[in-house]
């Protein structure tokens, strides 16, 4: 497809998922009972372990690498504000969107593509049902209902891990560690890693669906498909906070 014509296509898709979303939100039909909260455990529950995983090593290798640069400048303690600071803005919203692309992102392409494939998706559209609406309606409000929750929980592991290396190498308490993070940490801070989290989880899902509905047909198409939903994702991600970069610093 030329690159025009995906444009166009994206946007066309994007402006349809606004509309049944809203529609759906105000008149509570066309979606599968249930549908929202099987997505929801899918994106939620069985997201969490690796991204805190993740998040838990990333708090660890943050604090490894300054806490021996900050030392030789007596300002040990000043760890726990650049710790906080980073994984709550910056490196949890970062690091949970990649990982939602590859996880999440690759899943949906792959469902949805394959049901394209089985020729469900004209189904649908033959029984009167909007596909759009019907499978990317609950994927996108589970997405927006998971992403608190994991945000929240990764800030918090990351932040542990950064207060194990501070305790394990500089002999800072934990307890000094976390009240330090306090006094530079504001609701702020993680509304805005909150937010960016939340648009990134969005990109994820609507690249992914984009991928899905338009997939070339044949044996390699899913799998093209998928590959391509995850390089899309991850490209709007790191353009995405780039943009956040110039707008909120």
């Amino acid at each position: 497809m030329h690159p025009v014509d995906q444009i166009k296509t994206f946007a066309s898709l994007l402006a349809d998922e606004i509309y049944h979303t809203f529609s759906y939100l105000r008149r509570r039909r066309g979606v599968l009972p249930g549908e929202v909260v099987h997505q929801l455990y899918a994106m939620g529950y069985r997201s969490a372990p690796i991204v805190c995983l993740i998040t838990f090593l990333i708090g660890i290798t943050i604090s490894m690498t300054s806490a021996a640069q900050l030392k030789m400048f007596g300002a040990d303690i000043y760890l726990a504000d650049l710790v906080g600071i980073a994984m709550i803005k910056e490196l949890v919203p970062l690091m949970a969107g990649i990982m939602l692309a590859g996880k999440i992102g690759a899943s949906i392409t792959a469902e949805i593509g394959t049901m394209s494939l089985m020729d469900e998706i004209d189904a649908l559209t033959t029984m009167g049902v909007a596909p759009v609406r019907f499978l990317m309606v609950p994927r996108l409000i589970a997405i927006t209902l998971a992403v608190p929750l994991l945000v929240a929980l990764a800030d918090f592991v990351g932040i542990a891990g950064g207060a194990f290396v501070a305790r394990t190498t500089l002999g800072i308490p934990i307890t000094a560690f976390l009240r330090e993070i306090l006094t530079v940490v504001t609701l702020r801070d993680f509304l805005t890693g909150l937010g960016k989290t939340l648009v990134f989880g969005w990109a994820v899902v609507i690249a992914a669906g984009f991928k899905a509905f338009t997939l070339e047909r044949g044996a390699e198409g899913v799998g093209k498909a998928t590959t391509e939903s995850v390089v899309l994702s991850i490209a709007l991600i790191i353009g995405l906070d780039c943009v956040f970069a110039f707008v909120l610093y």
